[in-house]
């Protein structure tokens, strides 16, 4: 999951990075920097976004396949 994708989910439930950290059980500024590509979200960070807001691992692989085939690499993995 790319920032700019956490960032349109996060938009899309129309929440603050503060209400959206506090959902998922991290800082503000966890959000702030991944959003603003200081730093890649961690395993435990994507983890809490898809139980939160049950993101399945299909739609996962599905976004996967969708950024390879645009070009977009970034191997990153989902611990439940």
């Amino acid at each position: 999951m790319k920032p700019h994708t956490i960032k349109a989910l996060r938009s899309y439930h129309g929440l603050t990075q503060e209400k959206f950290a506090t959902k998922i059980g991290f800082a503000r500024t966890t959000i702030s920097e991944v959003e603003n590509m200081r730093k890649y979200p961690s395993a435990a960070l994507l983890a809490a976004i898809t139980r939160q807001f049950e993101i399945t691992d299909e739609f996962v692989a599905f976004l996967r396949d969708f950024e390879k085939i645009n070009g977009i690499i970034h191997d990153y993995t989902i611990t439940h």
